[in-house]
């Protein structure tokens, strides 16, 4: 049984079982809407099957007003087989952890929930802000190859996006964190690719205790970030320094989880794909391959300035 209806309503496609096609719903004394998808013994009064559709197609909706209250489900399977879900802190044996909802960030399932999604197709974004990504690298001494995985992870280089959760720009800035970085027009491209860079400096500085070896005196009490820290930095950037704090490394949130797994994903082949690029000489036939293959690589503007068509 379920504590809050829009929890309910985002299982309802699970409790929608093969034999058991109808779920039955009834609101208690206490507020709480009690779902089942076996045949009830007492009045209870059927679920229509659009609005489980209706729901299943759209559970963002619900898993962001969620996280506002609750942000653990729990379920259990009785021996009659029938699956029960809540919310609320579950009294009673076999009860497991079903999966965890993040703050902020953390709480948006992206893609098609994105309030402002992304529009933007052409291979020219990948490049339209060459500039600013380069600047903010001697301004704040993050990889470029980590910014472009950030903005194609977080907008896929639209400056127009707006994500479930309220995050806006190529960045995904949230409203509070912008002001923080000192950003005064977050639809601006470089100010938003500034400010998100700042913070995710802020979050190094935080997490990164890898110390910098250096000539005779171990790097002057320098640090630098070994991947476990970056893997926090990412996290950190998405649900907030203070849940990796909690949970002492990557939160157990499955939204979090997923975007630092893409970020990273990214962040190496760009920083492979980098490093690679600049270790030799490349003819024009390489640079066009290279294009097609990696489009938010360096490789579109050399191969343009090489007079290659892809």
């Amino acid at each position: 049984m379920l504590g809050r209806s829009y929890l309910a309503l985002l299982l309802l496609p699970a409790l929608s079982a093969p034999g058991h096609a109808t779920v039955w719903q009834r609101q208690r004394a206490d507020g709480n809407l009690e779902f089942t998808n076996a045949p009830p013994r007492v009045k209870l009064a059927a679920v229509p099957e659009s609005e489980a559709t209706r729901t299943s197609a759209r559970p963002h909706e619900h898993v962001q007003a969620a996280s506002r209250i609750d942000s653990v489900m729990w379920t259990r399977d009785r021996a009659d087989g029938v699956s029960e879900f809540t919310n609320l802190p579950p009294v009673g044996r076999h009860w497991k952890v079903l999966f965890r909802i993040g703050p902020g960030k953390a709480s948006a399932v992206r893609g098609d929930s994105d309030l402002v999604p992304p529009h933007d197709s052409s291979l020219a974004r990948y490049h339209r802000f060459d500039d600013h990504i380069r600047d903010q690298q001697a301004y704040f001494a993050i990889p470029q190859a980590l910014i472009r995985a950030v903005i194609k992870t977080e907008s896929d280089y639209d400056p127009n996006v707006v994500s479930s959760a309220g995050a806006l720009g190529l960045m995904q800035l949230m409203p509070a964190t912008a002001r923080a970085m000192g950003v005064t027009n977050v639809w601006d491209p470089r100010q938003n690719i500034m400010g998100g860079a700042r913070y995710l400096q802020t979050l190094a500085k935080r997490f990164c205790r890898t110390p910098t070896v250096g000539r005779g005196d171990a790097g002057g009490g320098a640090f630098t970030c070994s991947d476990d820290e970056k893997i926090k930095v990412l996290a950190g950037y998405h649900a907030g320094p203070g849940a990796v704090e909690k949970y002492r490394g990557l939160p157990p949130y499955e939204t979090t989880r997923t975007y630092v797994d893409a970020v990273w994903q990214r962040y190496k082949r760009e920083a492979a794909l980098s490093a690679w690029v600049g270790a030799a000489p490349w003819r024009c036939d390489d640079l066009c391959l290279l294009t097609s293959i990696f489009p938010t690589s360096p490789c579109p503007r050399r191969a343009f300035r090489s007079g290659c068509r892809t």
